[in-house]
């Protein structure tokens, strides 16, 4: 499975910098465990983005479409909470439409990312990013409307991750010129990207305990 350029052998030291990069996500998900220790989500969070990086090491050490799979999973469960936290705090809609909207949404990501995909070869299978940023974009679009605090943070994870995915995109076309490709460049600004989101969230206080009332 020779999907990025920096592999060209089975080994699984094929892919050094792809492999070791993975690591920015486990530092991610200890820096969202030390900082929010004792908040609501923190395990949550802290342990999706550690599965993340652990998934992605695994693919990128052993390319096997079972463990490709697994990578896909821990990505779309962070998606699914994420979202769904955001369509019921932010959008301010019920459950039962937040969780319906949540569970639609990757659905659309691979219909229209497929569309795209077959339009625009230069984005190959990054296409579905695109969608997923277009959808990250118009919750920030939301969020500047209503002035929501912490709107910096969405806006800037939406910076980060075009650049994330251009550099993604970019990967398979410069084969010739850089051995290394530039894939590894997508997991240390992706993992950036998760962590503004969540500290948007915590910034808005949407995932704090609520503190216990003192008896007067």
């Amino acid at each position: 499975m020779y999907y990025y350029c920096e592999r060209t052998a089975q080994g699984i030291l094929s892919e050094p910098l792809n492999s070791i990069t993975n690591l920015a996500f486990i530092i991610i998900s200890i820096l969202i465990l030390k900082r929010y220790r004792g908040e609501k989500y923190s395990v949550i969070f802290s342990s999706l983005i550690g599965l993340i990086g652990i998934g992605s090491f695994l693919f990128h050490t052993i390319p096997t479409t079972m463990i490709g799979f697994l990578d896909i999973t821990f990505i779309l469960l962070f998606i699914l909470f994420y979202l769904f936290i955001i369509n019921n705090s932010i959008f301010n809609l019920s459950k039962i439409i937040s969780l319906v909207l949540t569970l639609v949404s990757p659905v659309i990501y691979f219909y229209l990312g497929n569309e795209l995909r077959g339009s625009i070869g230069f984005l190959g299978d990054s296409s579905f990013y695109i969608i997923i940023f277009i959808h990250l974009f118009i919750i920030y679009l939301f969020v500047l409307k209503e002035k929501i605090e912490g709107r910096s943070y969405i806006l800037l994870a939406n910076i980060i991750f075009a650049v994330s995915i251009f550099f993604r995109a970019m990967d398979n076309h410069i084969c010739n010129i850089n051995y290394y490709g530039t894939h590894f460049v997508w997991h240390i600004l992706n993992s950036l990207v998760l962590y503004t989101l969540v500290l948007f969230l915590y910034k808005n206080k949407l995932c704090k305990t609520p503190s216990p009332k003192i008896p007067t």
